[in-house]
């Protein structure tokens, strides 16, 4: 009698095995995303407000009519039109240009920051459907072999080679396994509809799992320096730099305005004759300063902007010293996921091993079914182990590229 009692695991496939599917979920979930969305619009505002700083101030039109007429030598004044417009001190727009301009890119980056966070919770919930869709067949496989121990069982019964107690105890454990299943199919149907959700789909679509987890090798794969890019780190910088130009916008106003403009005045034309530039319209160019005597509100304004960039900076440190203990962290639960994987594997293959020499001694003498199940129980706990490290890792690389790419 051949009985199966291995259990194959790859751990290597190739990229596009199932890559390529988890990058199609990555971009149905960017694509629905609302907070996205919502994210890119006010993006879209805070580029418009670029150019609302440029604008200069609005340009003042006045008209007024003389009601007691100003009588000249040319003629009696009617009406006159003014316009003029005031200029800030030279390089106060293009600073605060510069400022919305930097608050543009932060709000990019916190674009950026929770599209990251968004890949890292699919990728999780990816990974933990697989660690419940392996452990099904694991479960499934192991009743598989119990219901081969159990014949085996009844057959060393009849040959008074076994008791009724070890046919007992294999339905037992059977059973205990069917129960296992049970948990492992609700809570699968639990996150696969949580994974949907997260895509903003229907909730009950099929999701595709891998079979296996590709492990990478190499102890460089990610570099802690790229901490650096993360959007966390750049959004403060950008902020930071908006701080600077808005404390040179604000220096540069309290500075003087200049301001320029145009007097027209309407000219009646005088009942005499051979008058010279009888009638003639008065024209005035005018230039304005507006002095700003009292500048303690800019100063007052000036520092706390400069309070604003230290506490970025305090903030800065904060954060990206966060980063650096979460990299250190997640990089040694990676190394040590791959340990627990190795380690798994050379358990499984022993597991198989003293399988076999316990079912060898069916041909040659009483099969010990108490030991038998109890290898049996050891290699489901080291194939839920290996499993459960496979996951395990995944995340904890998915965490890495979180900290120091981009998806």
């Amino acid at each position: 009698m051949k009985i199966k009692i291995g259990y194959i695991i790859v751990l290597f496939i190739s990229i596009s095995s199932y890559g390529q599917s988890l990058q199609e979920y990555l971009n149905i979930a960017e694509a629905n995303n609302p907070e996205l969305q919502a994210m890119h619009y006010t993006y879209e505002s805070a580029l418009e407000k670029v150019n609302e700083e440029g604008s200069l101030p609005n340009t003042t039109i006045a008209a007024g009519y003389f009601v007691q007429e100003a009588e000249t030598r040319v003629g009696a004044q009617k009406a006159k039109l003014t316009v003029s417009q005031m200029m800030p001190w030279f390089g106060t727009l293009e600073a605060k240009k510069e400022s919305a301009s930097f608050k543009a890119d932060a709000q990019l980056n916190v674009i950026d920051l929770t599209k990251r966070k968004l890949f890292l919770n699919v990728k999780t919930n990816y990974y933990q459907l697989f660690e419940l869709n392996v452990k099904e067949s694991i479960i499934k496989e192991n009743i598989e072999i119990l219901k081969t121990f159990e014949d085996l069982a009844l057959i060393e019964l009849e040959n008074n080679r076994a008791t009724m107690v070890d046919v007992l105890k294999i339905r037992m454990e059977k059973n205990e396994l069917s129960n296992k299943l049970s948990t492992v199919v609700e809570n699968f149907k639990a996150k696969q509809i949580a994974f949907n959700l997260i895509l903003n789909q229907e909730e009950n679509l099929s999701v595709n799992i891998p079979k296996n987890i590709e492990i990478l090798e190499g102890v460089n794969l990610f570099q802690k320096e790229m901490i650096s890019e993360n959007p966390q780190l750049l959004k403060l910088n950008n902020l930071h730099s908006a701080l600077e130009k808005s404390e040179l916008a604000t220096k540069k106003a309290s500075l003087p305005t200049i301001g320029i403009g145009l007097d027209y005045v309407f000219v009646e034309n005088r009942a005499v004759e051979n008058l010279l530039e009888n009638g003639k319209d008065i024209i005035m160019p005018m230039v304005t300063v507006s002095i700003p005597l009292f500048s303690k509100k800019y100063s007052s304004k000036q520092k706390q902007l400069k309070l604003e960039q230290k506490a970025i900076e305090s903030t800065k440190i904060e954060t990206g010293n966060q980063l650096v203990t979460l990299f250190e962290k997640t990089m040694a639960n990676l190394k040590n996921a791959k340990v627990s994987i190795k380690t798994q594997i050379d358990n499984i293959e022993q597991a198989n091993q003293a399988q076999k020499v316990l079912l060898a001694a069916y041909e040659t003498s009483k099969i010990d079914f108490e030991q038998l199940l109890e290898v049996q129980q050891l290699k489901l706990k080291f194939q839920f182990k290996m499993v459960t490290s496979e996951m395990e890792y995944a995340i904890q690389k998915s965490t890495l590229e979180f900290l120091t790419t981009n998806n």
